[in-house]
Formats: structure tokens, sequence, C-alpha cells
């Protein structure tokens, strides 16, 4: 993220949660997300753009007692409210500023360390400038065989409920996210939500992808 994301996510961490109602609009999309990782008991999974540390919960469900869950964001104030849920489910926090060469060298010198096997990407490439890069970067230090998943919003359109999306995560939802996983993975799969059909689509209407892959061994 640019330095003025990173300001607004710092800025608005209290008021997150709040704000993304409770995870209504992501909550279903979140648990496909997750159980396309296809983790076991005892594997290891990177949260990437934790955030508040929503996935936290149903990440630890996945990866059992023996499991390791890592929380990486380059907001410290998003990793300080993340602090509660990451205690209640043993997850370790991890600040990396993706936006530099530095904060990616952090992360996938951590990602060998741990040697985690699933990478789970959730609301934050679209509001990474050189996301494409930084996916890239990921992918080529994962372990062969490792699994990836992404949840994002997106639009084709600036609907209202797109502008929403954009303004509250800093974002820009028409960017097509998952297209490097596409590339590069085995067993890609792309599914879309949308939360908002219930209402006028033409005005509000907004989606949230839910991609995954493997890559090859």
């Amino acid at each position: 993220m640019q330095d003025r994301t990173l300001s607004w996510y710092d800025a608005v961490a209290t008021l997150y949660d709040l704000g993304t109602l409770g995870d209504w609009f992501y909550r279903a999309a979140r648990r496909e997300a997750v159980d396309r990782l296809q983790l076991a008991a005892g594997e290891g999974v990177v949260d990437l753009f934790c955030g508040t540390g929503v996935d936290f919960p149903l990440l630890r469900e996945a990866v059992g007692a023996r499991g390791t869950v890592v929380g990486v964001d380059g907001s410290e104030n998003m990793l300080r409210c993340a602090q509660r849920r990451a205690e209640r489910n043993d997850a370790r926090l991890m600040h990396a500023d993706f936006s530099t060469d530095a904060g990616v060298r952090r992360l996938t010198e951590a990602m060998r360390r741990h040697e985690a096997t699933a990478y789970l990407f959730t609301l934050g490439l679209t509001c990474l400038p050189g996301w494409r890069a930084f996916f890239r970067a990921v992918y080529d230090a994962a372990l062969p065989g490792a699994r990836f998943a992404i949840m994002d919003g997106y639009a084709e359109r600036l609907t209202l409920g797109a502008r929403f999306l954009n303004w509250i995560g800093a974002a820009d939802v028409r960017r097509p996210v998952w297209d490097e996983l596409e590339k590069r993975s085995t067993d890609f799969r792309k599914t879309t939500r949308r939360p908002l059909r219930v209402f006028d689509t033409d005005v509000l209407d907004a989606s949230v992808v839910v991609a995954s892959g493997r890559k090859p061994h």
C-alpha cells in the first residue's frame, strides 16, 4: 500500500469493523475463500492483508490447535485492533509494508521460515498499487504445491456499491485481482457473489470474487 492508503487504514482502524457492517457484505465469500484452501489440521497458513483479524477464527478452526496462523498487514493500527482476535485464536501478527521492497523481502523471508502451505488474500490487492508484482513475489516464494485463495471486491462499472467499496477500502474494485493466479496455478476456480442483488442492482450492484488455485509441484 502507498503511504496515503496506510494512513487511511491507520485512521479508520477502530471503526473498520463497524463500517463493513460486521462483515455482513463479505461473510459468505470469506468462508468460501477459507474453505477453498482445503486446510488440514497442523498446517500453516498466512493471512495477507489480515486487517482486524476477521479471518483468524475461521483459519484456526481449519488448522486446529497444532496449526500455525500468521496474520500480516501494513497498517500498525489495524494490527493493534487485530490483537484481541489474535490472542483468542493463537495467531501470530507481523507488520510489513507491501508497497516497499524491504516489506516484501521481510514477508517472503518469514514465509520461508514458517514453511506455510496456504495463503489467503482478503480485501487487499484492490488497494495495493503494485498488486501484480506483489502477488508474483509471494507466489514465487511459496513452496511448490502451496494453495492460494483470494477474496476481494469487484465491479465492472462504478455503481454506488462499487464506489462505497472503493471508499471504505481505499481501493479500486475494477481490478481483476485474480489474473495472476489464473495464469500461474493449477485447479484455478473463480466464483462471483452479489450480496446486494436483493436491492436495485443497476444502482448498487457490486460483487465479491473468490478465486483459488494451487502452485504446481
